[in-house]
């Protein structure tokens, strides 16, 4: 309409060309910075966190479901020296790879891939929820929808992997020992305490810093959010790992944990 109108003098389109340039530029909305408010209103993405050592015949599946749960915008894999192809067959999956240069523990493979997601989110968004899984869970990993969604719809800080009745009562060893220091210091029963799969946001990791080291990290997380008033929830999921080991290293592997687990009871 404005364009079959006569032509304004020179002095009149020169005040109307400023105000239309000052409303243009009062009716862009400018990013939002990080911290500012309404910020940490935007809804947040999911980054999964999977610790990989020789898992070249399992990783790919375990990569390729986690991409495929909702909210998941970054999947990160800690190869932590694999003598296998775990790596290179990860990044064809579609997942980011940090390597290490040696083994190293769950905990200090975690820390790193986290300090990964940390890296690449976007200033003036919310940090990235936090999924955790093991790196043999094939197609299984996609049941941790489970965990995702009371973190997704609010409803939960922290949303652990839990067991079925019947396999929560067969627990021995290390996790029945973690399961009752839980119990004595917090009123809270978890199922499956040495759970390496769980679900929680950026606020409750945070919180939760630092994690005990090996098999004591989730024990202690678990302490360290119920005592500080975060909503921690179990769900019970049926994931497809590769079969337990038996014999003398299993044995060993089990008194390391119970020690890893005591140590993170008495420090709490």
């Amino acid at each position: 309409m404005d364009a079959q109108r006569e032509p304004a003098s020179n002095g009149a389109a020169g005040e109307r060309d400023d105000r239309d340039s000052r409303d243009g530029q009062e009716g862009r909305e400018e990013p939002l910075a990080a911290g500012a408010p309404g910020a940490a209103d935007t809804p947040s993405a999911v980054a999964v966190v999977i610790p990989a050592h020789n898992e070249a015949s399992r990783i790919a599946l375990t990569v390729l479901a986690a991409r495929r749960l909702p909210g998941v915008d970054l999947v990160v894999v800690v190869d932590a020296a694999s003598t296998d192809s775990t790596a290179r067959v990860a990044e064809e999956s579609g997942a980011v790879v940090v390597r290490l240069g040696g083994k190293v523990g769950r905990t200090a493979a975690l820390l790193r891939g986290i300090g990964q997601v940390a890296d690449v989110d976007l200033p003036g968004t919310a940090p990235r929820h936090l999924l955790l899984l093991d790196a043999d869970l094939q197609q299984s990993a996609g049941e941790a929808v489970r965990l995702l969604d009371p973190v997704l719809a609010g409803k939960a800080d922290l949303v652990l992997a839990g067991a079925e009745p019947r396999e929560a009562s067969a627990a021995r060893g290390a996790s029945r020992f973690a399961r009752r220091g839980i119990v004595r210091a917090t009123g809270f029963t978890a199922t499956r305490p040495l759970a390496a799969e769980l679900c929680l946001t950026r606020a409750a990791f945070s919180a939760a810093e630092p994690l005990s080291e090996g098999s004591g990290a989730g024990p202690g997380l678990i302490i360290d959010l119920l005592r500080q008033g975060f909503r921690v929830v179990e769900i019970p999921v049926p994931w497809d790992h590769r079969a337990s080991r038996s014999g003398l290293r299993a044995r060993l592997r089990e008194a390391r944990r119970r020690r890893e687990v005591r140590r993170a009871l008495a420090s709490r």
